[in-house]
């Protein structure tokens, strides 16, 4: 124990270190970000922001002239209700379903031509039937063909739905079914992955 504590102490290591010029102290103050954080992060463009153009079929034009035809029609009739079909609102509801997934919707009709686009083309078909007596169905079927900027097809969604003029026929429930088509429309459309 008495070796131990005699033992001698060997001095430290001396280690030789320069001193820094003012340069290379700023640098020490900064921290150092890694190049990945630096560099420019490169989104690829979601749905929302493509746009979409919609090109009506001339299918769907006659199908909306044959519900204003329909709706003239019951109006001349003297002392009958007024119609719950409402064609102008299909364009409408279709916009506002498209609106929740793109930026930018713009509707032209068939063999009109638009400003090129790199977004999507989607030839929207509608065909319509509205009842006019008790116990006949209603039928509303919407068709989406949807095609990239080099106008290859990427996807098709189709909807529909029916239901019968009640009795007495005073309305039509044309709206409901139109509805019903809308509604599984937006729910196939929210599933489509670009």
């Amino acid at each position: 124990m008495l070796l131990v504590i005699t033992a001698h102490r060997l001095p430290a290591p001396i280690i030789e270190e320069t001193t820094p010029t003012p340069s290379q102290r700023a640098t020490k103050a900064r921290p150092q970000i890694p190049e990945l954080i630096q560099a420019p992060v490169k989104k690829t463009p979601s749905v929302a922001d493509q746009e979409v153009r919609v090109v009506i079929s001339e299918n769907t034009r006659l199908s909306l002239m044959h519900l204003r035809t329909y709706v003239e029609t019951g109006e001349k009739i003297p002392f009958a209700p007024k119609t719950d079909v409402k064609p102008d609102e299909i364009m409408d509801r279709l916009r506002q379903v498209l609106s929740s997934r793109f930026r930018n919707v713009s509707v032209l009709n068939e063999g009109a031509r638009g400003r090129p686009t790199n977004g999507l083309t989607m030839l929207f078909d509608l065909q319509a039937h509205v009842g006019m007596t008790s116990g006949e169905t209603n039928s509303v079927v919407l068709s989406a063909t949807f095609k990239d900027g080099s106008g290859h097809i990427t996807d098709t969604i189709t909807a529909s739905g029916a239901t019968k003029v009640p009795y007495p026929a005073w309305r039509t429930h044309f709206p409901e079914a139109l509805a019903a088509a809308f509604t599984e429309f937006s729910q196939k459309l929210s599933r489509v992955r670009w």
